[in-house]
């Protein structure tokens, strides 16, 4: 048997309903142990849809970062909060998976990659195409060009 990864969902609107937490619930190695909103009824009602029986609701990212049951977040909130939930995360210990974009800014983005960098943690931006035969080329080709 594989060892269950314990996921919380930071932002429980309409990306999470609608693509992250639908293709979690299909894995058989994970669960959904947290859910977090400040509109609390979003996170009650993802709970209630894909949550564990067990599983926890907040309102406040902060508390959720300090349960330490949970190994993986999904930031999934508005653009504007991806950068400093993300770097709280990381700094709590936890792997981050960001939705896109990043950040707003470029001094965000870094800031993210240096916390990644600090803690040793994982950090991922949810960006789709990134495995198409088309960024694969693009990489391929920028590798080439900056060596």
């Amino acid at each position: 048997m594989s060892r269950i990864v314990k996921i919380g969902i930071i932002g429980c609107g309409g990306i999470a309903n609608n693509k992250h937490m639908p293709s979690l619930s299909k894995l058989n190695n994970v669960q959904m142990v947290a859910f977090c909103d400040i509109i609390l009824d979003r996170a009650i009602n993802a709970k209630n849809r894909f949550g564990t029986p067990d599983s926890k609701v907040y309102e406040d990212y902060h508390e959720l970062l300090k349960d330490p049951e949970i190994e993986v977040v999904h930031v999934l909130t508005p653009n504007l909060e991806h950068a400093q939930i993300s770097v709280d995360a990381l700094h709590a210990g936890k792997h981050v998976m960001c939705e896109k974009p990043m950040a707003k800014t470029a001094a965000d983005a870094k800031r993210m990659l240096d916390a990644a960098k600090e803690t040793g943690k994982l950090l991922t931006i949810g960006y789709q195409h990134r495995y198409k035969p088309q960024a694969a080329f693009a990489k391929k080709y920028i590798n080439i060009l900056t060596w």
